[in-house]
């Protein structure tokens, strides 16, 4: 890598991650504030534009800091590996930080109104799923659970031929791939470094699977307002995560695939299948985050839920019931879904992808 291809690689992620970032609390729908549930009609009350402001302000100087950091790694030390990973570790650390400071100010501010106004909190209305609609929920869901089998099983399939083939795999083997494709650092062919190999490829396609999948099982919420439409969206919409998260699948392991065989045969990745699949990956969260922006879940009058509650989640990021049997549940802060680290499930998928990446990445 160069400094040219560096720079044209980095800075452009390093910016799309500011822009998201900046603009997290408006993805974030119409219930929570900064990870505090509030009542709509009060987000543009001075005291909380104030502080949304300053997330905005202290977001712009985190990302100014962390792109002279990534062009001093490009132009002064040539750290290239280190300029494509630092500053954006640096920027999401500071960033959490500043929302966590945002975050409790919210917090403490709403304490401090709720004494003069009564109606800051969410309207606590509950909507009865009729038997019809869950039925429907049901066959979708089931549906995608079998379709997204199929890529995890050839994955796994790639990964014990790789395994069975180790006799036949070069003495020296690729770590790891540049943006071209070509292999750039390498190592000695042991048993041990193919298995963690594999190991991370299987274990991250599987978890990738129970994530997409258990999105889709998530809490329905409907829009008290408007019943039959908001059903009827909701389809929609799992329907369209459905397929979505089933392209994501597919890139993901085509991607997974592709660096199985190029270590087997210790050679390139191949870019026509690397880039490609990258772009689709970025368009489809691109579109899974509008997708989820118009669901009914963070409409202003969506139903109320016991996920809604605030002394349930720690910092407004992260969730956790032990009586909610829900292992994912929808987002406070951003779009998407997060884990209930509540429950026994849920502890262990929060730290299984730690486990996976790390464990391989120390016997490679």
């Amino acid at each position: 890598m160069n400094n040219t291809l560096a720079l044209i690689i980095n800075v452009p992620i390093l910016f799309l991650l500011y822009v998201l970032t900046y603009f997290t609390q408006a993805l974030s729908g119409k219930r929570q504030f900064y990870g505090i549930s509030l009542n709509y009609d009060y987000f543009n009350k001075k005291e909380f534009k104030v502080l949304d402001k300053k997330y905005k302000l202290f977001t712009t100087i985190g990302f100014i800091i962390s792109l002279i950091l990534e062009l001093s790694s490009i132009y002064i030390f040539k750290a290239y590996v280190a300029s494509s990973i630092l500053p954006m570790l640096v920027f999401c650390l500071y960033n959490f930080f500043v929302y966590i400071n945002i975050h409790n100010n919210v917090k403490e501010l709403k304490s401090k109104l709720s004494f003069n106004i009564s109606d800051l909190d969410l309207e606590k209305n509950n909507v009865m799923l009729d038997t019809e609609f869950i039925q429907e929920k049901n066959i979708i869901v089931k549906r995608y659970s079998l379709l997204h089998l199929i890529p995890l099983i050839v994955v796994t399939i790639v990964g014990v031929y790789v395994l069975a083939s180790y006799n036949s795999i070069p003495d020296v083997i690729p770590t790891h791939w540049g943006p071209s494709g070509k292999a750039d650092a390498f190592s000695d062919k042991s048993f041990i470094k193919i298995l963690a190999t594999i190991g991370m490829m299987v274990g991250l396609s599987v978890i990738i699977y129970l994530a997409s999948i258990y999105s889709l099982k998530s809490r329905f919420k409907l829009d008290f307002n408007f019943i039959d439409k908001s059903k009827k969206t909701q389809l929609y919409c799992l329907n369209m995560f459905g397929i979505t998260f089933l392209l994501l699948n597919i890139c993901m392991d085509i991607l997974f695939i592709d660096i199985l065989i190029a270590t087997r045969n210790a050679s390139s990745v191949n870019p026509l299948i690397l880039w490609p699949a990258t772009i689709i990956i970025i368009l489809v969260c691109i579109y899974q985050t509008y997708l989820y922006y118009k669901s009914p879940n963070k409409s202003k009058s969506a139903s109320y839920s016991i996920d809604d509650d605030d002394s349930l989640w720690i910092f407004g990021c992260i969730y956790n019931n032990p009586n909610d049997p829900s292992l994912f549940v929808n987002k406070r802060f951003g779009a998407g879904w997060t884990v209930n680290i509540g429950t026994t499930k849920g502890k262990i998928f929060f730290i299984l992808p730690f486990i996976i990446v790390l464990f391989s990445l120390a016997l490679i």
